[in-house]
């Protein structure tokens, strides 16, 4: 697997766009996502693709749209977006009260949650997918009330063929919160799915990509890229994705090993008979003398 960054950048880098994740991600069966089982569940495996944009001047209305191709042997299952938040921003104790506020509201349903996702144990695939959201959510910016940006989920065909995506919709009062360089992130799965008629299938080239654009406006002024027209200001990130190996397989059966060879005859070890040495009798004792 690789992980890889295109950018696009208008006359004088004045504004840009960047997108980086993994090119070569792996898609699992649709059957195993919720098997059951230690043979059979399947690790949750979920990739992050990250957009960088930068713009100069004043804060803009900003829309950024990540779109991954709809045709082929796989599809893709969204499951958060956020836009990364890095404290203190100018308002942080506003921000913070907005998180309060939206965790207190959600504090009900997130124990509920909880109990349930720890009596999952056949599905550690769950447990997985709630801690990695948990994560993005700590680390993305509140939905302040008057800093209310969204995501929707979006389609399009900018390269003649169906592509599936979301988009982030940043008004510019948060966009002046957050800087001049505004991150966001989409946390993905591929799902092997064939498709199911010969005409669903990709047409013209094999090599897909997954594309990123943005567009700014000041009010109702529509702020171009530079020289290029919006129509080709997409970031093009290759986009390999191939079946995961399974991870638990049967045994390998080994067949019946052939019988040993008779072991070679043991050669007779030559006896050494030792001659018994003759030891002389000691002499006769003289007679006493009276």
């Amino acid at each position: 697997m690789t992980s890889k960054w295109a950018r696009w950048s208008a006359d004088k880098d004045e504004h840009w766009l960047e997108v980086y994740g993994e090119t070569e991600p792996l898609c699992i069966p649709l059957e195993r996502l919720f098997a059951t089982g230690p043979d059979a569940a399947h690790p949750f495996t979920a990739y992050l693709y990250v957009w960088t944009l930068g713009y100069k001047g004043d804060a803009p209305r900003m829309e950024v749209s990540l779109l991954f191709p709809a045709t082929g042997s796989w599809q893709v299952k969204d499951l958060q977006a956020v836009v990364y938040h890095l404290p203190p921003v100018q308002k942080e104790r506003r921000w913070r009260a907005a998180l309060a506020k939206d965790l207190r509201t959600a504090a009900p349903v997130l124990e509920v949650a909880g109990k349930v996702t720890a009596d999952l144990t056949g599905f550690p695939e769950l447990n997985a997918a709630a801690a990695a959201t948990a994560h993005l959510n700590a680390r993305s910016a509140p939905q302040a009330r008057k800093n209310g940006w969204y995501v929707k989920r979006v389609h399009g065909s900018p390269d003649g063929a169906l592509c599936q995506g979301v988009k982030w919709v940043l008004p510019p009062s948060f966009v002046k919160q957050i800087g001049i360089r505004v991150t966001g992130a989409l946390l993905v799965q591929f799902v092997e799915a064939a498709p199911a008629h010969e005409g669903n299938g990709p047409q013209g080239s094999s090599e897909r990509h997954l594309l990123a654009c943005a567009t700014f406006t000041r009010g109702k002024k529509w702020i171009p890229w530079g020289t290029r027209s919006p129509v080709d200001a997409h970031v093009r990130l290759p986009l390999v994705v191939a079946p995961e190996e399974l991870t638990h397989s049967a045994p390998a059966q080994c067949s019946p090993c052939p019988d040993p060879p008779p072991a070679p005859a043991a050669s007779p070890t030559p006896t050494t008979t030792a001659a018994a040495a003759t030891t002389p009798a000691p002499p006769p004792l003289p007679p006493p003398r009276h």
